[in-house]
């Protein structure tokens, strides 16, 4: 199951054969030498962890949403995504974020409001634009807030959606990461493309494949 965010809320969550309905796929592009350095630092957030708990109704009404068998494996978002996770509050200024993120190492971070839910995804590069060098110092070019930078209409994932879903969800409309939100608007965690290449290498049965 997958939702779409933004600063009005929740507009979307159904399955990724709806998402493709209501949201066209972007043109793919070429693989970047610079992909690898989006990501670099992504291994200074929390690891993967194992204790987050998900109902067996949950794994049930998934598989029957999308007609899974109980012999077929499937790799779960909440088994790979990283949580707790940090995030970035849309009344922050853009350099405090510029700073929030050259202290924290990461490229990303799901951006929440005054409720504490998500409504969009920031990254260095939505920053760059707003941001300028004068006399050795970062500034901002105008009062602008993180609300003004962020990406809206963000994409995330159920914990118990099949990675193999994500992975297509990030292909598709390109996105470096997906936030991982229940079914009460609640950020649970995220995963990343190397949450997702490290399942790949390290998970014994290949079952992100199978």
């Amino acid at each position: 199951m997958f939702a779409i965010y933004d600063v009005k809320g929740r507009s979307f969550r159904d399955t990724l054969e709806n998402l493709q309905k209501v949201r066209k796929a972007q043109p793919p592009r070429r693989v970047s030498p610079h992909l690898q350095d989006q990501d670099k630092g992504e291994e200074h957030r929390p690891t993967p962890g194992k204790n987050y708990s998900v109902s067996a109704q949950a794994y049930q009404a998934y598989r029957q949403k999308l007609h899974i068998s109980e012999r077929q494996s499937v790799l779960h978002a909440h088994q790979i995504m990283s949580h707790p996770i940090e995030t970035m509050q849309m009344t922050m200024d853009i350099v405090s974020a510029w700073k929030r993120f050259s202290k924290m190492r990461y490229h990303q971070l799901p951006v929440l409001d005054t409720r504490h839910q998500i409504v969009g995804m920031l990254t260095e590069r939505d920053l760059l634009q707003f941001l300028i060098v004068e006399d050795n110092q970062i500034k901002s070019q105008s009062n602008k807030i993180v609300a003004d930078a962020m990406s809206e209409g963000v994409i995330t994932a159920d914990p118990v959606t099949d990675v193999r879903r994500i992975a297509k969800v990030m292909l598709d409309y390109r996105q470096s990461a997906v936030p991982i939100t229940d079914e009460h608007d609640t950020l649970c965690g995220l995963v990343s493309r190397s949450d997702i290449l490290q399942a790949a290498a390290v998970d014994p049965p290949l079952s992100l494949w199978t």
